[in-house]
């Protein structure tokens, strides 16, 4: 199999995380006038979700912290919708596997699965998780990025915590009988209702940079999600990383899972979608995707092997059938967890993509190897694309090209 060399690359985006993370949190928090809001005695709900969210467990330990200076018994809420299993011990162990701890976060917390109904909307009943409603007050923390399956003014923020997060199991899967192009008008008509139906008192949203760091906590009042949602969303566009070319023949991802996108794999990274009704994003065109295992953290649910055509027998050896297809019924999105074909090992993958790929020679595939879909500061591509991309400002060689090598087993050393 004669295989394109490749050459290790960098993608130098401007670094813009904050310097003093606790210092500007402490700040944004003193400035939020919680004390207005908060009183001795009172039990504050803090959203926790199940997101990998750059230093989540340092900002939750922040805003418990200035709960407790205030009086207030804080109290981190599972708000995660259908992931962990839909059910409070795979919430806990989910949360864990992300840094949320009791001992890291210095506040307590409930996972339930169990909901009441608050309303009626165009799509079904909203939902909302019981314990949420025992809160005297509650902060909603979130990411602010492009989703993965519908775009509109409101998209992955404050307010899909409140309509899907807090909404639980029964929540999540009501919303998700909204068509998919109407999903952003669900969200806000869900996320309504819940900021009627108890006490939100504020809301902190996160925007990350290229690399996954902290770029901006911006305090919210309720009165202000909608507005502030918006404008945060269109800025969190700018620090999107993506693939440096347009078009590949092959895109080998090392890893998949829920910690690096609600889709196992990224669909604005990856160009693809798969959503029956829905048509497939104009760029990047990727003509075959190997997908090699599912991180550890993701504990199986390869929620998203549907968007790849080639995988390997250790991910499916890894499968959670049951989580990754609760998260698919859930969403009613179920292509994305129809297995692609299981090669024995990496090599074994790789032939196959290039075999598929009539017409082109081997040793010219355009191709690419990432880690995920969410780390892209660097990657492996194939001399060909490193020719194209070699003159960017942005792109940098961190090694001369050299040739594909395999494993006694099979896999792909990493890189």
């Amino acid at each position: 199999m004669k295989l394109p060399r490749m050459v290790k690359i960098g993608q130098c985006y401007p670094s813009l995380g904050l310097a003093d993370l606790t210092g500007e949190l402490n700040k944004i928090l003193s400035d939020a006038n919680l004390q207005d809001d908060i009183k001795p005695g009172m039990l504050v709900g803090i959203t926790a979700g199940s997101r990998g969210i750059a230093n989540i467990n340092l900002i939750l330990r922040v805003l418990a912290g200035q709960i407790r200076f205030l009086g207030g018994r804080p109290v981190l809420l599972a708000a995660m919708g259908s992931h962990g299993g839909g059910n409070p011990a795979g919430q806990a162990k989910l949360l864990s596997s992300l840094g949320i701890t009791e001992r890291d976060t210095g506040a307590g917390i409930i996972c339930s699965a169990q909901s009441v109904v608050i309303g009626k909307a165009s799509y079904g009943e909203i939902h909302l998780i019981d314990k949420a409603l025992e809160c005297d007050a509650i902060i909603v923390v979130n990411r602010i990025k492009p989703h993965t399956s519908f775009h509109g003014d409101f998209e992955s923020g404050l307010l899909k915590m409140l309509a899907v997060g807090l909404g639980g199991p029964a929540g999540a899967a009501s919303l998700h009988r909204s068509p998919p192009h109407l999903l952003d008008k669900a969200v806000a008509e869900a996320g309504m209702a819940v900021l009627k139906s108890c006490r939100v008192v504020l809301g902190l949203a996160i925007l990350e940079d290229a690399y996954d760091a902290t770029r901006k906590i911006v305090a919210i009042k309720p009165a202000d999600f909608f507005k502030r949602e918006k404008e945060l969303l269109a800025e969190s566009r700018q620090y999107l990383p993506g693939l440096p070319v347009p078009e590949l023949d092959v895109l080998v991802v090392d890893e998949i899972g829920k910690v690096f996108s609600g889709t196992g794999m990224d669909t604005n990274v990856i160009g693809r979608l798969r959503i029956q009704g829905v048509p497939e994003p104009k760029t990047p065109r990727i003509k075959r995707i190997i997908a090699l295992n599912v991180a550890p953290e993701a504990h199986g649910n390869a929620y998203g092997i549907g968007l790849a055509d080639f995988t390997t027998l250790r991910l499916a050896a890894k499968f959670d059938r049951e989580s990754a297809y609760l998260n698919a019924l859930t969403s009613t999105f179920v292509q994305r967890v129809m297995l692609p074909m299981i090669l024995p090992d990496d090599r074994e993958a790789l032939k196959a993509a290039l075999k598929s790929l009539s017409g082109i020679k081997p040793q010219d595939i355009r191709i690419i190897r990432i880690h995920n879909t969410l780390r892209l500061s660097e990657m492996l591509v194939s001399k060909n694309v490193y020719k194209e991309i070699s003159g960017s400002p942005v792109i940098k060689a961190l090694s001369p090209p050299h040739e594909i090598t395999f494993g006694q087993d099979g896999n792909l050393p990493p890189f």
